[in-house]
């Protein structure tokens, strides 16, 4: 009898017997094509959203499952000198496709770092907040780190050291831009950073 029910009412059917997935509404997966990707290189991820990841496919095909249904934008590498970003309207419960993506030539980025004395500090790591990018080392010798290629936009910037305060930045960079971006990291007057909760000051300096 729950059978036939289930067969003769199709609203019914679906929330009684397990047809209906509100998380399904709620996510959706989002598929499309780079052209010129790089194998080994190329990737696509969900600004604001490292963990919505995927790699690209030799024929520059990529599919991201799990994506909220919502506007957002998609960070993507071709090649080593070619990115892009581009939004879309992820919808629930279905795929979405944007189609074919054509990279173009990309800025990059060299964070210059400094403590205060105008020193290198050791164990300097640099992030692009959201851009899916690893946490990137500065070099100890040059104490710069260089990024990209990045698509032309404004980036979250984040340069952190062992005793020393963390440093928070906005960046823009346009298209096909070598930039070079100059950071000062204040010392550290409570010898632990944010850790215990208080307020940063210094977070906006970055030193040029």
């Amino acid at each position: 009898m729950r059978a036939r029910t289930c067969g003769g009412a199709l609203v019914l059917a679906l929330v009684g017997c397990g047809g209906f997935d509100n998380g399904d509404l709620r996510t959706g997966v989002v598929r499309g094509r780079v052209l010129g990707a790089e194998s080994g290189v190329a990737r696509v991820n969900v600004m604001g959203d490292s963990e919505l990841r995927a790699t690209v496919g030799s024929d520059g095909r990529f599919e991201l499952a799990g994506v909220p249904a919502r506007a957002l934008e998609l960070f993507v590498v071709a090649s080593r000198t070619q990115a892009a970003r581009t939004t879309v309207m992820a919808q629930g419960a279905r795929v979405t496709d944007v189609g074919d993506i054509q990279g173009k030539p990309g800025a990059f980025l060299t964070v210059r770092v400094r403590d205060e004395q105008g020193a290198i500090p050791p164990d300097v790591e640099v992030e692009l907040r959201g851009t899916g990018e690893d946490r990137a080392k500065v070099d100890t010798s040059s104490g710069e780190v260089r990024l990209g290629p990045l698509p032309a936009g404004c980036y979250a910037l984040e340069v952190k050291a062992d005793d020393l305060e963390d440093v928070e930045t906005e960046v823009c960079v346009r298209e096909g831009e070598e930039r070079v971006q100059p950071i000062t990291l204040p010392a550290d007057d409570d010898g632990g950073g944010d850790d215990d909760g208080g307020s940063d000051d210094h977070g906006g300096r970055d030193g040029g």
